[in-house]
């Protein structure tokens, strides 16, 4: 559905034996979500942004492990990973190992979960970090650590709870086709895009209502790709 071709300024590197590719789109994103007022000085910004950024990366970077960990354990299947202008994706090398009846819906589900499970987790590691760090007047390095944390928190939670919307293809979206095809092979996936249709449209609504331009023009790309596809599924009925 996106299409992220590698560019001269990618930054490519290998992290418990997963290649993974960092597209220059992903830090524009970063860039795009980072509000911080009021600003100081320059220096105290730009420390906070890089913290920002580090904070996405990590998040981002650990959900794509979450299903990179099971495509290897689970699937038995290597994978790369991607993070782009829209978040990350994890591509196997090969079609994983197919389950069937209702253990294969579980798989599967737990493979479109793992992601934000991992990043709960993670969440949950930085908050715990983060109360047990000492308050201090001031900025200092220990106040951008702080700051690094509680982004890490935030953005885990948000980012986690976001993909478990029925909205395809995030996970939820994806965990929502696997149930509708489980329990209807003809109508399922027709019925899935109805669902993630209706879905966006009301986050769609709700980030515009709360000013969220970028989540509210990610969420429609996702609805018109979806509507685009529930088209071209209903001439096929």
């Amino acid at each position: 559905m996106f299409n992220f071709s590698p560019t001269q300024y990618d930054v490519n590197f290998r992290f418990l034996n997963f290649q993974i590719r960092v597209h220059p789109f992903f830090w524009v994103l970063a860039l795009l979500l980072f509000v911080r007022t009021p600003i100081t000085t320059l220096r105290e910004w730009l420390l906070e942004l890089a913290a920002w950024t580090l904070a996405i990366f990590v998040s981002v970077l650990v959900h794509e492990l979450g299903h990179a960990f099971v495509f290897r354990y689970m699937f038995f299947v290597e994978s790369d990973i991607m993070l782009h202008g829209f978040g990350g994706v994890t591509v196997p090398h090969s079609p994983p190992r197919r389950y069937y009846g209702l253990k294969g819906l579980l798989s599967r589900i737990f493979l479109d979960a793992a992601g934000c499970l991992a990043e709960f987790i993670l969440a949950a590691i930085a908050f715990g970090l983060f109360c047990l760090l000492p308050n201090q007047n001031g900025f200092n390095l220990l106040s951008v650590v702080k700051f690094f944390l509680y982004c890490t928190t935030l953005i885990s939670i948000i980012w986690g709870i976001f993909n478990l919307l029925p909205i395809y293809p995030l996970d939820g979206g994806q965990i929502s086709r696997e149930i509708f095809l489980f329990f209807s092979p003809q109508k399922g996936l027709a019925n899935s895009l109805i669902i993630s249709l209706v879905t966006a449209g009301i986050c769609i609504w709700m980030s515009l209502t709360y000013g969220m331009v970028f989540v509210a023009i990610l969420l429609a790309f996702l609805a018109y790709q979806n509507y685009i596809e529930l088209n071209h599924r209903s001439f096929r009925y």
